[in-house]
């Protein structure tokens, strides 16, 4: 059995920690000798326990150098298989204080460490208290006596679960290991843009993809990218016995470690000003990895990094313009533009007749006789015209042969009439 001693102030009493918990041997008057209550054990002085705090008889022996001391060894205590483990010599009597459940107590143990430690087992003797601490893999006793501040011994040691340990408190929950195969900053990413707009506010928030694919990056350069705070544990010497240690790592390897595989991507939230003073917002992901976001077309699916916005405030990457009220429309507005029935022109839902002509084309009236010159007609033909604002439309008749001339601000263009389209419009214009 292996013992870390606490104390042995008080003549005929000792106060240690084996693989049980805290214990305090007391001799039976006339029956035992310093040898006989330590049982035959490999012992361990600790750090906070100073000459000054020992009586007489301890103060500068062999036993208070705080080294690692085996049986058989000129500063062994007992002599080796005298005591088995969790069984006092004859004349001793034995209080074990066993490892328990922490239950909330402990919460002196979580200062000075960076990540919060998970405490495991909690063990307290009068005015001793113990605990067994950990991120992960790297773990530590802590010892500390009537309030004062804690000893630490370490256990195991293991910087690359500290690193996890700081990602996942970052990111996940207290007392989470991180595993991190993709990772993406805030400060690498690209936004999409809002073209014709300004952006007002950004906010840039983790995004976390659990059970991703692929191997693990290294935990301190992940460290680095989520949080700029170190990882860090009270400074604890590796001094404790080899069978102490072995017993006390089988207790923590007891209770699994909350760890967790994930990749980290963005979540992008952003408010854009539009010319007409619509504040547009915009929630978008930067996968895992990658550094340039988007946004879905709200018409096609399409994703984007460049978007426009129609009248109606949709996200999207092509604008339709009516012709008449020059406003943008798109695909998933319920007024979009759609062709005149007539002269194929773009009009919305707004300004198209219920006949589907445009008001161009609605409004057409016959040129009288002296005014066909000018649209280049011959005495025997005929003219329809209309001009509203932004748009002209002109209709001309030769014998069998009609044309159609449109003239808004984007261009200009004369074709032909089909037959079916000559007869529809022979209704409109009650023309026989």
């Amino acid at each position: 059995m292996s013992w870390l001693i606490l104390d042995r102030s008080s003549p005929g009493t000792m106060i240690g920690i084996d693989g049980r918990g805290i214990v305090e041997r007391t001799e039976t008057p006339g029956t035992a000798d310093s040898a006989t209550i330590t049982g035959g054990a490999t012992i361990t002085e600790s750090a906070g326990i100073t000459d000054s705090a020992r009586s007489p008889e301890t103060a500068g022996s062999p036993e208070s150098t705080g080294s690692v001391q085996t049986p058989g060894s000129p500063e062994t205590i007992g002599s080796p298989g005298t005591a088995e483990a969790g069984a006092p010599p004859p004349g001793i009597a034995e209080t074990v204080a066993e490892w328990e459940e922490p239950a909330g107590r402990g919460g002196w143990a979580v200062e000075d460490w960076q990540p919060e430690p998970e405490i495991v087992a909690y063990a307290g003797l009068g005015a001793w208290e113990a605990v067994l601490a950990r991120v992960g893999r790297h773990a530590q006793l802590g010892v500390r006596r009537g309030g004062g501040r804690p000893d630490w011994h370490g256990i195991s040691k293991s910087p690359a679960d500290m690193n996890r340990g700081m990602v996942g408190a970052t990111l996940l929950a207290p007392r989470r290991l991180a595993e991190v195969t993709a990772c993406t900053s805030r400060d690498d990413f690209t936004g999409v843009q809002v073209r014709g707009a300004q952006r007002v506010q950004q906010m840039v928030v983790p995004r976390i993809v659990e059970h991703p694919p692929g191997e693990e990056l290294e935990p301190s350069m992940i460290r680095g990218v989520v949080t700029g705070t170190a990882a860090q544990a009270p400074a604890a010497p590796l001094d404790l016995p080899e069978e102490l240690t072995a017993e006390l790592l089988r207790r923590l390897r007891r209770r699994p470690v909350d760890t967790v595989r994930i990749a980290v991507g963005l979540r992008v939230a952003e408010t854009w000003r539009l010319p007409d003073g619509y504040e547009l917002p915009l929630v978008y992901d930067v996968a895992p990895g990658r550094s340039q976001g988007y946004v879905l077309d709200e018409s096609t699916g399409e994703p984007l990094t460049e978007v426009q916005t129609c009248r109606e405030h949709h996200v999207t990457g092509r604008l339709d313009w009516c012709v008449y009220c020059l406003n943008p429309t798109c695909a998933a507005c319920p007024a979009a533009v759609r062709p005149c029935r007539l002269c194929q022109g773009t009009v919305c839902g707004d300004c198209v007749a219920p006949d589907g002509r445009c008001p161009a084309c609605s409004g057409l009236a016959k040129v009288g006789v002296f005014g066909r010159g000018r649209f280049g007609v011959s005495p025997g033909g005929a003219v329809w015209h209309n001009a509203v604002p932004n748009v002209q439309v002109t209709v001309r008749q030769e014998r069998d042969w009609w044309t159609l001339e449109r003239w808004d601000r984007y261009d200009r263009v004369t074709f032909p009439l089909d037959v079916h389209t000559v007869q529809a419009l022979k209704g409109w214009l009650g023309v026989r």
